[in-house]
C-alpha cells in the first residue's frame, strides 16, 4: 500500500451549528465537554439515552465561530431531529453542508504540513483545502480532513495522494476496534462504557450533567462494566449474527455483527484466558482480539 492515501468517507455527513446559545446548548446534552473544542482542537462525543445507551457518536470541529459536526451519514437526519427536541426556546440552527463539504480519511507520513498535528489527540489545523484534524479517539489511528468539494481533486493531486476505497477503511477501522460501522440497531442497546466510548475519550465525567449523565457515571465510579464490544478475528468458517460464544464451557458473550466485520460483545470476567486462545463456533474458529489501547 502507499504510505500516503486518501479515502473519501462516502458514510459521513456533516451539518454546521450555529447561534449565540451554541455552547450552553451542546454541553448540556451531549457526553463529552464542548469547552474544549477550539481552531486548534477537536472532539469525539455522542448522545446518549436518558438510560445511557448509546445513540449516535460524531465529530465536533470549530469553524470560524460556529462549530461542524460531522457524523454517520445515515444518522443526520434523525440526530438533527434529535437534537431540535432539546432544542426548546434556544438561538440554535443546523445547517446541513454536504452540498458544499466532503470528508476524508488521509495518511501523509511523508508530508511535513501534517506532521505537528500527529499523535495528538484532535489536534486540528486550517489551510486552504479545508479543516484537518487528527483523530478524535486515538491519536495513532490518523487524520480526517474536511476538504470543500470543489478543491478535493486538488487536495489528492497536489500531496500526491493514492486514493482508496472505502473497504480499506473499514477494516483499519475493525483492526483497531473502532465500531463505526456497526448497524445502529444495535449499538442502541449497548451502554455506553460497555462500547468502551470513556477509553476512545467520547465521554468526560468532569464536565457536569448531561443525557444519561447519571447511569454512565454510576457505571463508572461502581466499575460495573462487565460487557465490553469487541473485534473479532474469523479463523475458519463463518460465524453468525447472535451466535453464542461460550469458553470452558462457560458462556462468555455472542457475535453482535458480521458485516462488514465481525465483532462480539463479550462478559470480560476470565480476561487471562480470553485473549490468548481459539474458540471453536458451532459456525466457526473465531479470536478475541483486545485493541492496544483497552486497559482492561
Amino acid at each position: 500500500m502507499n504510505s500516503d492515501f486518501a479515502i473519501h468517507l462516502s458514510h459521513k455527513s456533516i451539518f454546521l451549528i450555529t447561534g449565540k446559545d451554541k455552547i450552553e446548548f451542546l454541553q448540556n446534552i451531549i457526553s463529552n465537554d464542548i469547552r474544549h473544542v477550539s481552531k486548534e482542537q477537536s472532539i469525539y462525543s455522542t448522545l446518549l439515552s436518558p438510560q445511557g445507551k448509546f445513540l449516535y457518536d460524531f465529530n465536533i470541529i470549530q469553524s470560524g465561530e460556529d462549530f461542524l459536526i460531522q457524523c454517520n451519514k445515515n444518522d443526520i437526519d434523525d440526530l438533527i431531529t434529535r437534537l431540535t427536541i432539546y432544542k426548546l426556546r434556544s438561538d440554535v440552527v443546523f445547517v446541513k453542508k454536504d452540498e458544499e463539504l466532503l470528508s476524508l480519511f488521509i495518511n501523509v507520513d511523508s508530508k511535513g504540513i501534517f506532521e505537528s498535528s500527529k499523535k495528538i489527540l484532535g489536534s486540528t489545523m486550517v489551510n486552504e483545502f479545508g479543516i484537518f484534524f487528527n483523530d478524535t479517539r486515538i491519536s495513532e489511528f490518523g487524520i480526517h480532513g474536511i476538504i470543500q468539494k470543489n478543491k478535493a481533486e486538488e487536495f489528492v493531486k497536489t500531496l500526491n495522494l493514492q486514493t482508496l476505497p472505502i473497504q480499506t477503511y473499514q477494516k483499519l477501522c475493525h483492526n483497531i476496534g473502532f465500531f463505526e460501522f456497526l448497524s445502529k440497531d444495535i449499538l442502541n442497546q449497548i451502554f455506553s462504557l460497555e462500547l468502551n466510548l470513556k477509553e476512545l475519550h467520547g465521554v468526560d465525567f468532569k464536565k457536569g450533567c448531561f443525557v444519561g449523565q447519571e447511569n454512565t457515571a454510576r457505571m463508572n465510579l461502581k466499575e460495573k462494566i462487565r460487557r465490553r464490544l469487541l473485534p473479532v478475528q474469523i479463523l475458519n468458517g463463518q460465524p453468525k449474527e447472535q451466535e453464542t460464544i461460550k469458553l470452558n464451557d462457560k458462556i462468555i458473550g455472542k457475535i453482535i455483527s458480521t458485516d462488514p466485520h465481525c465483532f462480539a460483545l463479550i462478559k470480560i470476567e476470565e480476561e487471562e484466558l480470553l485473549f490468548k486462545q481459539s474458540i471453536n463456533l458451532d459456525s466457526a474458529s473465531i479470536k478475541i482480539i483486545k485493541p492496544y489501547w483497552l486497559n482492561i
